[in-house]
């Protein structure tokens, strides 16, 4: 009998056991670094920016909105430095009307808990094209246009934003000539978008000439973990001592 032998006899070494206390104590101590590096990281890169073009905005309000709510016909954005314009065709109980307004972009939230668009608006609506199905509908909705500039002495365009109805929820709230749009409804089913939203967050946005320019955070706990922040690097599946499941026979 060897001295190794003797070693193993006297102090009751057991194989078994020992590769699994080092199996747990890896993934303890492996998990504690990942961890650990996820603050570090979080601390030491705080904020960078992204640039999105105007084509691909625009590209996504027809993917995400024009192709999901049916009053939607057609809705573009124009990028200029420190505003932007918008620019939709709305089909509404028979009035098909093409608008436009300026707006100052004042928060683009995008975190796994919120995605919402607020714009302050800086201009009144121009009505670019108007007809309906019925003659009178046309030069009614212009009369009460008009009528509530003059009376209320503001831009009817928040007020008529939050009284559409999108599967029983407005589709948009406001606050004075201050809009907020919440964009997860349609977000939400773009999964390659959400999946990246958890990952790097938008905090804000500039506009400039024909670009966007988004101040971003990333979240490493979500990068080194692929999905879940209190993941384990190790799993059980990693186990040598993990027993397998016999196979079945094929028929």
């Amino acid at each position: 009998m060897n001295f190794l032998q003797q070693f193993i006899d006297v102090s009751g070494f057991n194989r078994e056991t020992f590769v699994e206390d080092l199996f747990l104590s890896w993934q303890q101590t492996l998990g504690s670094v990942k961890h650990s590096y996820a603050s570090a990281a979080d601390s030491f890169i705080d904020e960078f920016f992204v640039t999105v073009s105007q084509e691909q905005l625009n590209d996504l309000l027809y993917q995400y909105v024009t192709k999901n709510v049916d009053m939607v016909l057609d809705l573009k954005l124009e990028l200029h430095d420190g505003w932007l314009r918008l620019i939709a065709t709305v089909n509404f109980k028979g009035i098909f009307a093409t608008v436009a307004s300026n707006f100052e972009l004042v928060q683009l939230q995008l975190d796994r808990h919120r995605q919402r668009l607020v714009l302050r608006q800086i201009s009144d609506t121009d009505i670019i094209e108007l007809h309906s199905r019925k003659f009178w509908q046309a030069p009614l909705a212009r009369f009460a246009v008009k009528s509530y500039r003059t009376l209320l002495k503001k831009d009817p365009l928040p007020f008529i934003l939050s009284s559409i109805p999108i599967k029983g929820v407005p589709f948009t709230e406001h606050k004075g000539d201050v809009i907020y749009l919440e964009i997860g409804r349609w977000l939400k089913k773009a999964k390659i978008v959400m999946k990246n939203i958890r990952k790097v967050q938008i905090n804000t946005g500039v506009t400039m000439h024909e670009q966007l320019i988004l101040k971003a955070q990333p979240n490493f706990g979500e990068i080194l973990s692929f999905g879940d922040p209190n993941a384990d690097i190790i799993t059980e599946d990693d186990n040598p001592n993990k027993p397998v499941k016999p196979k079945k026979d094929k028929k």
